[in-house]
């Protein structure tokens, strides 16, 4: 595959916007898969489901959410939910994407970015994969701690809190752990103005679960700690799309795409969206 990376100012000038992209050097067959990170994460660290990707002949987009990973920002912070929608919207239209080739593969947060932007830009991909969505947290955040965050978030909403996520429940792998815990682009803290943005976007995707119309691949852990299973079951009993399937993963934790076992799942994913993208003529990618 051809690696080559750009940076994108964001819409609203706040952030420069780091982003990947890999294009197999042999049977480009048109189409695209975007992934969408999760909080705390980068796109960077992909590379091996992108490798499994691009061999299958489809093009690669990864970028980093602003405050994540190598685009600008401040880290893990929102002032509205909707910057994140509209850093997407800077993606597709750099890209020149083309909605009837372009699927999106989201993982956790990121899945709940993707769910928002195709409720409100249901026209922009042909298909949705979800990885652990965060359509409902399971780990659990102290009262006295949302109390006062809820504060921060009104008074100060750049106040930092630490995750309490522990590394235990990310996922089996214990090489994976190790290269997260030295990986200086990811981050362990957020801010209560991010915190309550993400809490409103969650209400939010449930509320207008009927707006959401694509095909859906989704995949969550049976040893998921961190989000909430029962939430997505929820979530996917309002929705009006009828081509779903979904899957529960046998001792899968959160990240699904590092656990061990992480090439069949891929092979999955793949096999599903190949049922629904015929493969074009080769043709010149925008650039």
């Amino acid at each position: 595959m051809i690696k080559s990376a750009i940076t994108l100012r964001s819409q609203d000038g706040a952030a420069e916007l780091f982003v990947r992209r890999f294009v197999p050097i042999r049977n480009d067959n048109g189409r695209t898969l975007v992934i969408v990170h999760g909080a705390g994460e980068y796109g960077g660290r992909y590379g091996h489901f992108v490798r499994h990707v691009t061999d299958a002949g489809w093009a690669v987009i990864a970028g980093d959410l602003r405050g994540h990973g190598r685009s600008g920002g401040v880290p893990t912070h929102l002032d509205h939910f909707d910057q994140y929608l509209a850093d997407l919207d800077l993606i597709w239209t750099h890209f020149r994407l083309r909605p009837e080739r372009t699927a999106v593969f989201a993982h956790s947060m990121g899945g709940l970015v993707s769910v928002r932007y195709s409720q409100s830009r249901t026209d922009r991909m042909a298909a949705l994969v979800l990885s652990a969505p965060l359509l409902g947290l399971k780990v659990r955040v102290q009262l006295f701690k949302q109390a006062v965050g809820k504060l921060c978030s009104v008074v100060r909403p750049t106040t930092r809190f630490g995750t309490v996520v522990k590394a235990s429940q990310i996922t089996r792998n214990d090489e994976v752990l190790a290269a997260r815990e030295l990986d200086p682009h990811m981050h362990k803290t957020v801010t209560a103005g991010w915190f309550f943005r993400v809490k409103h976007a969650i209400t939010a995707a449930h509320d207008e679960a009927d707006r959401f119309d694509l095909p859906l691949l989704l995949l969550q852990g049976d040893a998921d700690e961190i989000v909430n299973s029962e939430s997505a079951v929820q979530w996917l009993q309002k929705i009006r799309s009828q081509q779903v399937t979904h899957r529960f993963l046998p001792d899968n934790r959160h990240e699904l795409i590092n656990e061990p076992g992480w090439e069949q799942t891929a092979a999955e994913i793949l096999h599903w969206l190949e049922d629904r993208f015929a493969p074009a003529l080769p043709h010149r990618r925008a650039g």
